[in-house]
């Protein structure tokens, strides 16, 4: 008889689902986010994290692969020549062709998915202390943006980030001019005194004037090093826009990284804000320190990651995610902010396990690469972290307008005329009732908690805002084993 029960309940559940997607246009598919493979610091190749996200049902896998693992230290005035260079495996290294080629045949030999490429990029860092003192630190490595969704070799082969020189570089000036010319006089005077000590060498080498032609040869061999230091030096003879030398930038590296991404059609998403880092290699130190009041600090970004590493002072009810969404509401900042997963994995660890864990659902009306491009931009998702991710369906979390009936879910924006209608019901794949609290968030408020048996269905009505024209709502939804975030729905007044 139970079996009976859990088949019932299973086919029930399965059933809801098909009827959401089919009211709605659009079906739920589950996505992971930030992934290396073995081009840069991974622990599994492309096939096999394709295996892995198929055997726990996933249909959508963003790779992110470090862009650039390269650090340089140079010792002035000529940080360019006198300088020491380590780099790693990363996608420049690996060859930016190769790495979209890879993703693009996997896409080509596995249909029932969607691979989508990206990197992980530290836009800047730089240095502080002294070689000399053993007090050298390299700050803000582990500062990470996530750039997805970009198609062509060249977007990529000009990321503005240090190590990427094409990235960084601005255009000729006239005052470049001179970084060449310099060194090519240099060299003219270097060549005048050589020809001034041959012409003694030849025609008096037997006057006594020997050491008179030989410092004629000194100074020829003087400009000669000089010229050839400084064309070093000074090339590629361009200006760039920042460098690992100028110490701390503030938000401009970033900003600066975000808006070339949006430029070239890409997403960009906060990977881990709240993630402090540091360590000891040598006698160098690397830290990186939280940085989630960046959030509020830039603009125009797609996201962040509220899990793992975001969900404290970011994430959390009236945190930073919330200040920024007010901010857009306000009309203070352009776009909306949006929560994703992403797993940040590596080389540690066992992804299946974090697959198990973490978990995006993406509303997409059919399974695509372009579709779910356009629901992660949107908002059109929401995030599952704990051991019951896997079963947990969030079939509806929609606002309907009273007076007119339209209807919006999460990454729209309803146009209200009054009270508006907020719909929300969820069940377990699983036969076993358990208990959950909902928290209805309104601009950053908890408005309304319920305590509820899964399955739920649960309709709420609420005014909209009145003269400050436009709110959101958001859900948090906590069992023992699982957290609930979605994306917010706004509204407008009419």
């Amino acid at each position: 008889m139970s079996n009976k029960i859990t088949l019932f309940l299973i086919i029930f559940g399965l059933l809801g689902f098909s009827c959401l997607a089919w009211a709605q246009d659009y079906v739920q598919v589950a996505a992971e986010v930030h992934m290396n493979s073995r081009t840069s610091e991974g622990k599994y190749s492309i096939p096999e994290i394709i295996d892995i996200a198929r055997a726990n049902d996933i249909k959508v896998i963003v790779i992110t692969d470090r862009d650039t693992m390269k650090w340089e230290y140079g010792l002035w005035p000529f940080a360019n020549v006198v300088k020491r260079t380590i780099e790693q495996v990363s996608v420049f290294k690996y060859g930016v062709k190769r790495y979209l080629d890879q993703i693009r045949t996997a896409n080509k030999e596995n249909p029932d998915m969607v691979l989508i490429p990206g990197v992980e990029s530290a836009p800047f860092y730089y240095w502080q202390g002294s070689v000399f003192s053993n007090s050298l630190r390299i700050i803000n490595w582990h500062k990470h943006i996530l750039a997805i969704g970009m198609e062509k070799e060249s977007d990529y082969k000009h990321l503005p980030v240090i190590g990427n020189k094409q990235g960084l570089m601005l255009p000729l000036r006239a005052k470049n001019i001179f970084s060449f010319v310099i060194p090519l006089l240099i060299f003219l005077i270097a060549i005048l005194c050589l020809r001034k000590w041959w012409m003694i060498h030849k025609y008096y080498r037997f006057l006594k004037n020997g050491a008179y032609g030989l410092l004629w040869k000194i100074y020829g061999i003087s400009f000669f090093v000089v010229g050839l230091v400084l064309l070093l030096h000074n090339y590629p003879f361009r200006d760039f826009k920042f460098n690992q030398y100028q110490n701390n930038l503030g938000v401009m590296p970033y900003q600066n990284f975000i808006d070339y991404v949006g430029r070239h059609g890409g997403l960009t998403f906060w990977a881990h804000p709240e993630a402090e880092y540091f360590q000891t290699i040598g006698n160098i130190k690397i830290e990186t320190f939280e940085h989630s009041q960046d959030l509020l600090n830039v603009k125009d970004y797609t996201g962040f990651a509220v899990f793992y590493e975001g969900f404290n002072r970011s994430g959390n009810i009236g945190g930073i995610w919330d200040e920024a969404l007010k901010q857009y509401c306000q009309g203070k900042r352009g776009t909306p902010v949006w929560a994703i997963g992403g797993l940040a994995f590596d080389i540690t660890g066992d992804l299946d396990a974090y697959m198990k864990d973490l978990r995006n659902i993406l509303l997409v009306p059919r399974l695509d690469k372009n579709e779910a491009l356009a629901a992660l931009g949107r908002g059109r998702m929401y995030v599952l972290r704990g051991r019951d991710s896997s079963c947990f369906i969030l079939d509806k979390f929609m606002l309907r307008d009273v007076a007119s009936g339209l209807t919006e879910t999460m990454g729209g924006c309803l146009q209200a005329q009054g009270a508006v209608e907020i719909q929300m019901s969820g069940h377990f794949l699983t036969a076993r009732e358990k208990s959950l609290k909902i928290k209805l968030i309104k601009n950053g408020t908890v408005v309304k908690t319920f305590d509820v048996n899964s399955p739920f269905n649960i309709l709420y009505n609420d005014e909209v805002l009145g003269k400050d024209g436009m709110s959101y709502y958001r859900l948090e939804i906590n069992s023992s084993d699982l957290t609930v975030i979605t994306n917010p729905i706004f509204i407008r007044r009419k």
